[in-house]
């Protein structure tokens, strides 16, 4: 067997060629790939929207909206799309990312009906996402993707993403699906679908600078420059570089430097009229400082003060992925389709330094200086390939659109542990230790549109086969395991006329045993769990939308970590269940003048063992948030927005009362405002712009706190006090 050192300069140039070779393939044709009688022979019937042919392209339709996935159960993000989807969905639009108050990317996702954010440093590279209820460090429990690609550092043996390789400026919107989405992507998608979406290759060549200025009430400052440029080289051939670097300090006060580099270049080839390709590769990275959590009586006399002077993450990772895409027409009984292959990988390493007593016991308490520095570096390799099929049929009122794919994935971990004696300097080797994962998975579904689509059924399943190797370089200890699961799902959505629809949905997800749960020396298995929904929307017209929506999650095996002990725990069944309420409207007097409110209910509870009935950890009942937009012209905009979100704890026994340590106790309420004036400075009609914001977050200055995060899991985790952000966008 063969074994990578950490962050392996062989790991490093295959990736680097792969991404190399993905790359420059979408440069030459590839018509060699498909065969030559699969040309389209003009379908009929309720064909899905496909790229129009060159002659007919728009001239200003940017080259990224052509790479469509037919089949994806995400499918098109438009409001009419949106209003008919079988499910609870939203989509923050790009206006809202730019115009809406909003710090970094997980900062958005706060306006989300139940989803809840434990933000630690202000800038959005280390993401904390609950939704629905469900939560571990680092967004364990939630399904990151960018452009369909998976983000986790691997996405069976680590989805967490403790390196988060996105930043704001990179992004044209977020489309989420809470609830369940297991059949099209799993694992891991219990609490559903977060799909980072980036912005398209415009048309026309352009350059665009940005820079933002974000100031911490004492007086931290926060640099945060972007850089794109990119455009149609040819009619055919698209390409686009973007940069993003953020470097400053932090909102608290002492170790708080934060310097993050994104580099990206795509690349986009029509190849065809029916074959196109999208090609990219990406490089970051992070290093940043954790001042870390505090004890009650620290928080009370400075809530922004350090007293973790060691505690540190850094990383960097490359990744490359390739999308193939091919539409054909008649094809035996069906009357056209499309077919996808979609290949990724990455290299990633990262490092969490955290300071330590020699009694663990002593670790977080401040008064005391640390006399260890531990590290824990990992290197990840991963290499994933998906192949997807999609055929329609079409016969009277009723059409079929069959989804099939398959998808293998290959994971390798290193997992190190040293402790360094700060006075000697004498390093200590914990653990060494070698992961393996290789994954296969098949899924199909049918979309069956029946009475000419206004009931539509969708029933389907994923297979997941995995095969996990554990392998102590320390001891020889070699272990494996092995998991075999059918994800049924079905869903299921009635149009009302104009006006309404309804739906209802049932599916089964799952998560594999995670690296860092077999560390901690519990081999547990499987996370498994049912999701439910069942609700509707109302829209009497085009200015208004109303929401309702009924979940419930029923978990079989939950797994946390209990923070006072540091070992992982099987809560056993647990069942999430709630609802979500969401309205959206303008005042047909002042059209100008748009609302937004939402009210998620959650009620988070254990089923058995010794706490059986009380909450899970973390989790809030009630989430109010809110959103005033008024245009005053065309080139002037305002925005307020706010959210509140109930009291939570931080145990399985819901201990109220906070112990000295602060490792136990209720968690307080907490509500939020923020307000944005945006203004366009100069707009030409070439498209020439220079754009300008002020936005004041958090402008009622609320003091809140988190607990259980990561490297600091005792004591109180400072939330950002009232922050000032300036930017300025010119585009060329």
């Amino acid at each position: 067997m063969k074994h990578y050192s950490l962050f392996s300069s062989s790991a490093l140039q295959t990736t680097v060629a792969w991404a190399s070779i993905v790359f420059i393939g979408s440069i030459f044709p590839l018509n060699v790939v498909f065969s030559q009688e699969l040309k389209p022979n003009s379908p009929a019937g309720n064909k899905p929207k496909t790229p129009p042919k060159k002659q007919d392209k728009p001239q200003d339709k940017p080259a990224d909206e052509q790479i469509v996935i037919q089949g994806d159960i995400l499918g098109e993000n438009s409001k009419k799309a949106l209003r008919y989807y079988a499910g609870s969905r939203s989509v923050i639009s790009s206006d809202t990312l730019r115009n809406g108050g909003i710090r970094s990317l997980d900062d958005a996702l706060q306006h989300v009906p139940s989803v809840k954010i434990f933000d630690e440093t202000g800038t959005g590279a280390l993401p904390q996402i609950m939704v629905r209820g469900l939560y571990e460090s680092r967004s364990g429990r939630v399904q990151l993707l960018q452009d369909g690609i998976p983000l986790s550092l691997a996405p069976y043996g680590q989805t967490s993403v403790s390196l988060f390789p996105v930043t704001l400026d990179m992004i044209d919107r977020i489309d989420i699906v809470r609830g369940g989405a297991a059949v099209q992507y799993g694992p891991n998608n219990v609490g559903g679908v977060i799909n980072l979406v980036s912005r398209p290759i415009p048309k026309k060549w352009e350059t665009t600078f940005g820079d933002r200025l974000q100031v911490a009430q004492n007086g931290n400052v926060i640099f945060n420059n972007f850089v794109s440029t990119g455009g149609h080289v040819t009619d055919d051939f698209a390409l686009q570089l973007d940069t993003n670097f953020q470097n400053g300090d932090t909102f608290r006060n002492g170790h708080n430097k934060v310097d993050t580099k994104n580099f990206r270049l795509r690349g986009q080839y029509d190849i065809d009229d029916d074959t196109r390709i999208r090609a990219e590769i990406q490089h970051y990275t992070l290093n940043i400082d954790l001042p870390g959590s505090l004890t009650p009586n620290d928080y009370k006399q400075d809530p922004y003060q350090t007293t973790r002077p060691l505690d540190n993450v850094v990383g960097h990772t490359v990744r490359g992925n390739l999308v193939v895409q091919h539409d054909f027409g008649e094809l035996g009984p069906f009357e056209g389709g499309q077919f996808t292959w979609t290949g990724f990988a990455s290299t990633t390493y990262r490092n969490y330094k955290v300071g330590m007593r020699t009694n663990a016991n002593e670790t977080w308490l401040s008064n005391l200086p640390p006399e260890l520095l531990q590290q824990a570096p990992r290197d990840y390799q991963v290499f994933g390939a998906q192949p997807q099929l999609t055929l329609r049929a079409h016969s009277g009122d009723v059409s079929h659109e069959i989804t099939m794919g398959a998808r293998a994935t290959f994971e390798d971990i290193g997992f190190i542990v040293n402790r360094t004696q700060l006075q000697t300097n004498v390093v200590s080797l914990i653990q060494n230790r070698h992961f393996t994962d290789k994954a296969w998975a098949t899924f199909i579904s049918d979309k069956i549109g029946l009475l000419d689509e206004t009931l539509t059924l969708t029933p389907g399943f994923r297979f997941e086969h995995l095969d996990s190797s554990f392998y102590d370089r320390m001891n020889g200890q070699k272990t494996g395991n092995g998991i075999r699961n059918i994800l049924p799902g079905v869903t299921a959505s009635y149009k009302i006329g104009k006006t309404g629809m309804v739906f209802f949905d049932a599916q089964r997800s799952l998560r594999a045993p995670q690296v860092t749960q077999i560390i901690y020396g519990n081999n547990l298995n499987s996370e498994l769990a049912w999701n439910y929904e069942t609700g509707g929307r109302y829209f009497p017209d085009k200015n208004t939308t109303l929401g309702l929506t009924f979940y419930r999650i029923d978990f079989n095996n939950q797994i946390t970590l209990d923070n006072t002990s540091r070992t992982y725990v099987n809560l056993g069944s647990t069942r999430n269940q709630g609802i979500e309420l969401s309205a959206e409207w303008q005042l047909p007097a002042v059209p100008d003048l748009s609302f937004k409110a939402t009210y998620a209910f959650l009620d988070a509870k254990q089923l058995n063992g010794q706490y059986s009935g009380k909450r899970t950890p973390y989790t809030s009942k009630h989430q109010i948030t809110g959103d005033i937009r008024y245009k005053l012209d065309r080139s002037t905009e305002f925005d307020i927005n706010g959210y509140y979100f109930s009291n939570a704890y931080s145990d399985a026994a819901n201990t109220r009362q906070e112990n000295a340590i602060a490792s136990v106790g209720r968690l307080p309420s907490y509500v939020v405002f923020n307000a944005q004036a945006s203004h366009v400075f100069y707009e030409q009609n070439n498209g020439a712009t220079v754009r300008g914001s002020f936005s004041i977050l958090n402008f009622a200055n609320e003091h809140y706190y988190f607990r259980g995060i990561d490297t600091s899991p005792w004591g109180r985790e400072t939330a950002p006090g009232r922050t000032f952000i300036m930017g300025v966008q010119a585009t060329l």
